[in-house]
């Protein structure tokens, strides 16, 4: 009787000696998986960083450009010496009443923002197109000239619709169409041109 009992105890220590194991061999399969994780998000965070800092090494040889004095290529269109070109504001975008857009180092007599190069006018004219579209429901070319600008409506209208292939009142994807139509707006409104460079920029600039 007393070895029987003895033989049960035996059992039950050597079961849960068992038991211990499997959940000592579960318990290090768990934390093999989670490091597993934990090192798979530090190499996407390492890439998300990569990319990141190579965004800004683009964006500081870009605006090293644009301090040497050549960062838009001029053309013979318009007159040389605008006060879109003297202001570094190719899109005539208007200085906010009551703060600076990025890059803005004053205003003109006619409330335009003046800027430290015309990348930033870029950026600052990126953001009212944006708004147009996104905040006030602005999705034809017709909407954004007769908001935008304070004159020459029908001109600037039939310029667009010409170079974008849009009817004046046909609504278009304002934000995937965005590069050309900053292309051609400052085409109209400065007779300068934008380089692709400086076009891709906008991706950068715009989510400062």
């Amino acid at each position: 009787m007393r070895s029987a009992s003895i033989g049960i105890w035996a059992g039950i220590v050597m079961f849960s000696s068992l038991a211990v194991a499997c959940g000592g061999m579960y318990v290090a399969s768990k934390a093999a998986g989670l490091l597993q994780e934990r090192q798979a998000e530090c190499l996407e965070l390492r890439e998300k960083l990569r990319r990141s800092d190579a965004e800004v090494d683009l964006l500081r040889t870009m605006l090293k450009e644009a301090q040497a004095k050549a960062p838009v290529q001029r053309q013979s269109v318009g007159a040389d010496g605008t006060l879109s070109r003297k202001a570094g504001n190719y899109l005539n975008v208007k200085a906010p009443s009551d703060t600076y857009w990025l890059g803005q180092c004053g205003r003109d007599s006619h409330g335009h923002a003046v800027f430290k190069s015309p990348e930033w006018s870029l950026r600052a004219g990126t953001l009212v197109l944006r708004s147009y579209y996104q905040r006030h429901n602005i999705k034809t070319v017709r909407g954004i000239v007769e908001r935008f600008s304070t004159n020459n409506h029908a001109e600037y209208t039939k310029y667009l619709c010409d170079r974008l292939k849009l009817d004046p009142d046909e609504e278009f994807n304002v934000m995937r169409r965005m590069p050309e139509l900053v292309r051609h707006m400052v085409r109209f409104e400065s007779g300068s041109d934008v380089r692709p460079a400086h076009i891709h920029m906008l991706d950068v600039l715009s989510s400062i």
